[in-house]
């Protein structure tokens, strides 16, 4: 399934031949784990490079100059795995991925080790904890993502205090991006970027900065 990506796919088709071979290993595992653990709903399982990775790398190549991520709620590895497979491309980095579910970091932990992601200069991290334990004791980062994740509002709660300065929060949503932001800034002053979807008209990336509690 992972070894034959739609042409049409323009990021999945502008990277190199190793960091393809490594996203296609992470296909490759994802729907062997698939059965035995839930990881992404199984009604995308059959669109998995559509859905999940391209959906992913189409933002994560824009920011592969930013070496030190935290990705939130990592779950199947969408966009955190991505990310980290991105930056062995580009002179390695740190992802630091934090997952509640203890069969979900085992996923991870297998992909990091059968990408061979440690030998190509990208250290990652994978933290079993909840994402209010782990945040205070992890140094500031240049990236900040989540994906499916939580609101808007919440998300910009659990990152604040490392959204300043140069850090980016990368979260992409869905056709209901503009209640979320409009609901967000009811607690929070922030400046928010849009960049839209490759795939689908409605699913956007907010680039969060500059957050303070109102």
């Amino acid at each position: 399934m992972g070894s034959v990506p739609d042409s049409s796919l323009k990021a999945v088709n502008s990277v190199s031949r190793e960091t393809h071979e490594r996203l296609t290993i992470f296909a490759d595992l994802l729907v062997q784990w698939q059965s035995h653990i839930n990881l992404v709903a199984p009604s995308t399982i059959a669109d998995l490079w559509k859905r999940h990775i391209e959906d992913s790398l189409q933002y994560v190549v824009r920011h592969t100059s930013s070496k030190n991520w935290i990705d939130l709620g990592s779950g199947a590895g969408f966009p955190g795995l991505v990310a980290a497979i991105a930056l062995a491309e580009h002179d390695g980095g740190r992802v630091d991925m934090v997952e509640s579910v203890g069969k979900k970091c085992a996923f991870l932990r297998a992909v990091v080790r059968e990408t061979g992601l440690k030998q190509a200069g990208v250290e990652v991290i994978v933290h079993n904890e909840r994402i209010e334990s782990v945040l205070k004791d992890l140094e500031k980062p240049d990236i900040v993502s989540a994906r499916a994740l939580a609101s808007l509002d919440k998300l910009i709660g659990f990152s604040q205090p490392f959204l300043c300065g140069d850090t980016l929060g990368l979260f992409p949503k869905g056709r209901e991006h503009k209640e979320e932001i409009e609901m967000a800034r009811k607690n929070w002053n922030f400046d928010c970027h849009i960049t839209r979807s490759n795939l689908e008209s409605d699913s956007v990336l907010l680039q969060i900065s500059n957050v303070e509690k109102r």
